[in-house]
């Protein structure tokens, strides 16, 4: 019996072994980063600061490619569809992996098990901001304008977290709010400032420099303190909206079936690449938080965080699509 199981186990080691060298040699050719978005929003921010510290990491290229479409299901199903050799990778925030699931009754893909999670990269707050249209400097004045005709607010889709912060709005303050969903969070800022739409929810790298130029008004922060990249706009708490707590997420993904050891070398990497003082710098600048967390950890980040939307699907009575 003592052979026959020295035997198995070495057998085991054998067949881990490829597995291993994998995870030591990569990369050896250049990586796809998906970002399911279009260019401008926080999300493409993050992947291209990212992509710049791996690629001087790793020797190796790393593309940031632009699959915007469908609240970001369309770059997720590239990265789904991909082989599990950690060559095609997804640079996610919160709908593709724990909203859509429960606002759309069809998905092509099972983000709980058709995405590995690798790390959890950064997270900010929204804020909400009106734009030439609806020209006011504060939450009251909004309230006071709302209650004499309804008000147009943009998501980059439906049933993200832009929109569900839209729909709780509406929901907490009685206000009649119209939702308009776009392709991405750079199209719907450019409508913003173009006097299309009168507010949006968005996370600070998208808006500040149009906020620095004076053609966005913040009017609150969802999130529990001031931000210092604002620090003269309330939170949500201080205009009057308490548990109105919500936050963009963004983290690294591959698809599922990635070896062990390939997922904890990238995910290693990651972390080391957000250590750095310029990509802090960078990050921070854009109003993002560093907030990594490991593989393990981020699976189970994402299971909390599909619970709290639930809730706010519930409480604003909306009906999966």
């Amino acid at each position: 019996m003592l052979r026959i199981g020295m035997k198995i186990a070495g057998m085991l080691a054998a067949a881990c072994l490829p597995l291993f060298a994998q995870a030591q040699t990569f990369p050896d050719k250049p990586v796809r980063l998906i970002v399911a978005y279009t260019p401008g929003g926080a999300t493409d921010v993050i992947a291209r600061v990212m992509a710049a510290k791996l690629t001087a990491k790793w020797g190796q290229q790393v593309i940031v490619e632009n699959r915007s479409g469908a609240s970001g299901m369309i770059g997720a199903e590239q990265v789904v569809g991909a082989k599990p050799d950690g060559y095609t990778l997804l640079l996610a925030y919160t709908p593709e992996v724990s909203i859509n699931k429960l606002v759309y009754k069809q998905m092509r893909y099972d983000p709980l098990k058709d995405l590995q999670p690798i790390a959890l990269v950064a997270d900010a707050p929204l804020i909400l901001v009106s734009g030439p249209k609806l020209p006011v400097d504060s939450y009251a004045e909004m309230k006071t304008k709302a209650a004499q005709a309804s008000l147009v607010f943009g998501s980059p889709g439906t049933g993200g977290q832009q929109h569900l912060a839209g729909e709780l709005l509406r929901v907490r303050s009685g206000m009649n709010l119209m939702h308009v969903p776009y392709r991405g969070t750079a199209l719907a800022v450019a409508d913003l400032v173009g006097g299309q739409i009168d507010i949006f929810f968005a996370t600070a790298p998208a808006i500040i420099s149009h906020i620095n130029a004076g053609k966005l008004h913040p009017l609150f922060v969802a999130g529990p303190r001031r931000q210092d990249i604002l620090p003269g706009t309330p939170t949500a708490k201080e205009v009057g909206l308490d548990n109105f707590d919500i936050s963009n997420w963004f983290g690294l993904f591959g698809p599922a079936g990635m070896p062990p050891a390939l997922v904890e070398r990238i995910s290693a990497d990651v972390a080391q690449a957000l250590q750095a003082a310029d990509v802090r710098e960078k990050l921070e600048g854009q109003g993002l938080a560093i907030s990594y967390k490991s593989p393990q950890d981020f699976k189970a980040f994402i299971g909390t965080e599909m619970t709290k939307y639930a809730g706010i699907i519930k409480a604003a009575g909306l009906e999966p699509q």
